[in-house]
């Protein structure tokens, strides 16, 4: 059998995109500039899982690393590095007459000195079901190519570790041996995806269909505006909110792709068919009853609150765990007894200290004891409150107390007591607000989401120095400008609901269009 050639070999990266989707498999391979750019949030796991690989490597003092990119040449490096004595060798390249290639984060050899273990190091706190199979996936890869694998394990963060000081390695990464057994479980199952992988791999005039069509939004692949861009509208049977795939798959396999068409004999909930109900229409669908209620138990002084936060594989501060969500930013919007309304703010621009004391201190300045605290999404401001509560005993009170005294605007449209066409089934505030207040489009600012928020705050903050370009003083005033934005949405989505329940007072609408 000759060598495969380096375009049809399938590398482990290609066959968890095949198991994504085999368009997107296709397309990555052979037409990668149909590639969308990726959103901020993924590149941002690509450099944490790079990261976490080089600081794990520390626990390996004699590793040696293969670091040819050419497949060939990393294949023959690692068979040079093991004929010289190596016993860990970090990216150990095997290359098969298949046409697999796999890189090994860490092989090494077993203490026994028979055999090989093989190790993936992993930036998340579990062994999910996808790291599991591309475990399997080396294991196959490297036993075909000749080795005695002894061990398949898989190396990951610890969510129970608690920085002290400096970062101790040996805390902050356990691994699961579980994975031997696991694969072996799945490895009929794996083979046959890669046969049928390599089957398309070396078809490269061929491009296999996208069935991301059939699955709801939530599992499309990357490239479904590529191969799918008719259903990129809104008010589509995708938009429909809490779709199973169930109920998805028997509209679209009856051709309905619009929400209005939504056939009758399809059972709903509630708040599914009011949302088709208002689609058809084209009309806002208010419950007055149950949204004056609501509003009843909102008490002045009320105190639109929203934080931003950083979160890293690493932790940064002490005391804090892998991915904490850490608050390091908050804009408060104070609407007093006598309907006026106040700007109040924190950002922490400090290097080097952890931003959950200053914050919280000076958010017990910004916040009385009486009135409700408002704020879009409760599970996150809450949560925050309760692990800042937790660091803080002598400011749990005031910090757990807030959670009792919180209201969250979004259950107004999370249960349906507004709905409205343009919301495409959304909750989002950014897909809320353009209905309620257009001029305050996300889009017109330089931080416009929470993502960006947070990777320009740890570019000016906690990285040794800024990316080109990114002046730090210009960063924190547009950091101030969106958080500051997002309060500001609250009051103004606040004051609309007023008006839907007519339950606004008669100043109310020109004090609050007069904002700080």
């Amino acid at each position: 059998m000759t060598e495969p050639n380096q375009t049809t070999l399938l590398t482990k990266s290609d066959f968890l995109r095949y198991r994504t989707c085999p368009a997107y498999c296709w397309t990555h391979k052979y037409r990668p500039d149909l590639i969308p750019e990726a959103p901020i949030d993924a590149l941002r796991r690509a450099n944490d899982g790079g990261a976490i690989e080089l600081l794990a490597r520390d626990l390996f003092p004699d590793g040696v690393l293969v670091d040819a990119r050419d497949a060939t040449e990393a294949t023959r490096a690692t068979e040079i590095a093991i004929a010289n004595g190596a016993t860990t060798i970090f990216q150990a390249a095997v290359t098969t007459r298949s046409g697999l290639h796999a890189r090994a984060d860490v092989l090494t050899r077993h203490p026994s000195g028979h055999g090989w273990n093989l190790i993936e190091i992993k930036s998340s706190t579990s062994a999910a079901f996808d790291h599991k199979k591309d475990a399997t996936f080396q294991r196959i890869a490297f036993t075909e190519a000749g080795f005695t694998l002894r061990d398949v394990q898989l190396m990951h963060l610890d969510r129970a570790y608690r920085r002290n000081g400096r970062v101790e390695l040996e805390r902050l990464f356990r691994f699961d041996s579980s994975v031997m057994a696991w694969s072996q479980r799945y490895l009929g199952e794996t083979m046959a995806e890669i046969d049928a992988a390599l089957t398309m791999v070396r078809h490269a005039e061929i491009c296999p269909p996208c069935g991301c069509d059939q699955l709801t939004r939530g599992k499309r692949c990357p490239v479904f505006p590529v191969f799918h861009p008719e259903l990129l509208g809104g008010n589509t049977v995708y938009d429909l909110v809490s779709i199973n795939q169930k109920h998805l798959s028997e509209a679209r396999d009856r051709g309905v792709m619009r929400l209005a068409d939504w056939p009758a004999d399809i059972r709903l909930n509630t708040r599914q068919r009011w949302q088709i109900e208002a689609v058809r229409s084209g009309q806002e669908r208010v419950m007055r009853d149950p949204l004056r209620q609501f509003l009843a138990t909102m008490q002045r002084p009320c105190y639109f609150l929203d934080y931003e936060t950083v979160q890293t594989p690493v932790p940064l501060f002490r005391d804090t765990w892998p991915y904490q969500q850490v608050p390091f930013q908050y804009s408060v919007h104070v609407l007093d007894e006598s309907g006026l309304l106040h700007h109040r703010e924190f950002l922490w621009v400090e290097r080097g200290e952890n931003p959950i004391p200053p914050l919280a201190d000076a958010l017990r300045r910004d916040i009385g004891d009486e009135g409700s605290v408002l704020v879009w999404h409760k599970g996150f401001e809450g949560k925050r409150n309760e692990e800042m509560a937790a660091s803080l005993p002598h400011l749990a009170d005031f910090l757990l107390g807030l959670n009792h005294r919180m209201v969250d605007l979004m259950e107004s449209v999370s249960q349906g007591m507004w709905i409205h066409p343009d919301f495409g089934g959304s909750t989002s505030i950014k897909r809320v607000l353009p209905v309620v207040a257009p001029d305050l489009a996300y889009d017109s600012l330089p931080i416009g989401g929470g993502a960006l928020a947070t990777l320009r705050w740890k570019q000016c903050v906690v990285d040794a120095m800024p990316p080109e370009g990114i002046d730090p003083e210009q960063t924190f005033a547009n950091l101030r400008d969106y958080c500051r934005h997002d309060t500001l949405a609250m009051v103004r989505i606040w004051e609309y609901l007023n008006r839907l329940a007519g339950t606004a007072p008669a100043t109310t609408a020109d004090r609050v269009a007069n904002l700080p």
